[in-house]
């Protein structure tokens, strides 16, 4: 049955590679637009990962619908330098820690925060490829080493920051997660750069003690009208809602090239039946049961599958180098994990077994002494 269905591949080669194109498109477009929500992902985990459970976040109220432009051009307005010290006498309240965020270069992000409160993102630990952390008199920065690598510089350069120019001081080693992307300068530095007046576009607290973090994020909310107060838990529901819109457009993509991709299987495969009739025919003639029949089909399909399925994942790894390094600066942003790549040749397997069901379906109907006949 196997040297059938070759020998019948190998006959009918422009068919073939037809029904193999559409299901190595589909294939391709699912692992590759799937690589970009599994680095998204692994991005949030990693840097969700180094906050403390009971972190509280809090920014200025902002409506999604009143901001225009693309994501990248958004900027939440600050709070202002009264309300970052009266959060600081709330009962409870540990350590609080303003933040100064800006967007960068499209892809990055500017932090001014207090040197000494980088724990607070994790950043205790961090390597650098060179260089070293900036202390809070300094007027220089850290960068990731994505933004390093796109704006091209070294220790001892300088980048541009509202119009000012900042000295790099340190450059952060290669995968360092969420750091990769950002530049982070001094909080009194920033302050003066983008003239924020003792403000924050977001605030990160500690409390005193766990138990004390509903409490807080209450306070806050009852006593400062325009601000939004998030618990690590709320922050991950949000998170969880952006990766998932991400996850649902990945899926819608991969669902309509999987329609085009079964349609074509259907038609090749259906041809394929349509021109064995007398061979059909003849085999059910001498005995060959409806199974062996279905089998022969189906193999033909799998056979297919398989091979332009393994294919495109090995193509898509190309794509997904060319994004990371064309498109994204050098970044690790799309990424394909073992599961998807398992994942996406069996859908390519499922997606030809059922697409071959029904021309295998009409080949196992086909009546013998009429298929001989006709031929």
């Amino acid at each position: 049955m196997l040297d059938l269905a070759l020998k019948d591949l190998k006959e009918h080669k422009v068919r073939t590679i037809l029904t193999a194109l559409g299901i190595f498109i589909a294939i391709t477009a699912i692992v590759s637009l799937g690589s970009i929500s599994a680095g998204v992902n692994e991005l949030v985990t990693s840097a969700t990962g180094t906050i403390g459970s009971d972190t509280i976040f809090v920014m200025k109220t902002f409506d999604f619908s009143e901001m225009s432009g693309p994501p990248t051009a958004w900027q939440i307005e600050d709070i202002e330098a009264e309300d970052v010290e009266a959060i600081r006498s709330i009962s409870g309240v540990e350590r609080v820690v303003p933040i100064i965020a800006r967007q960068f270069g499209g892809f990055f992000e500017v932090d001014a925060i207090d040197m000494n409160d980088v724990d607070i993102f994790g950043g205790v630990d961090l390597e650098f490829k060179e260089g070293m952390w900036p202390d809070n008199d300094d007027e220089g920065a850290a960068l990731g080493y994505l933004v390093a690598n796109m704006l091209d510089v070294v220790v001892g350069d300088y980048i541009t920051l509202n119009e000012k120019e900042v000295e790099v001081l340190g450059i952060f080693e290669e995968g360092s997660g969420a750091y990769d992307l950002v530049v982070l300068i001094p909080y009194d530095y920033g302050d003066e750069i983008y003239e924020t007046e003792g403000g924050a576009t977001q605030i990160m607290i500690e409390p005193q003690d766990v138990s004390m973090v509903q409490e807080i994020k209450q306070t806050i909310e009852d006593e400062h009208d325009d601000l939004d107060a998030m618990t690590m838990e709320d922050a991950l529901s949000m998170m969880e809602e952006v990766t998932g819109t991400l996850n649902i457009m990945t899926l819608g993509i991969g669902f309509v090239a999987s329609i085009v991709a079964a349609i074509g299987i259907i038609i090749t495969m259906y041809t394929s039946v349509l021109e064995r009739r007398r061979q059909l025919g003849i085999m059910k003639a001498v005995g060959a049961l409806r199974r062996t029949i279905l089998v022969q089909i189906l193999q033909e399909g799998l056979l297919i599958s398989v091979l332009s399925s393994l294919v495109a994942v090995g193509v898509s790894f190309f794509f997904v180098d060319m994004l990371n390094n064309v498109l994204l600066g050098g970044s690790n942003l799309a990424v394909i994990t073992p599961l998807l790549a398992v994942g996406a040749v069996s859908y390519g397997i499922i997606l030809t077994v059922f697409s071959s069901l029904y021309p295998a379906w009409i080949a196992v109907k086909t009546d013998p002494i009429k298929a001989i006949r006709e031929g």
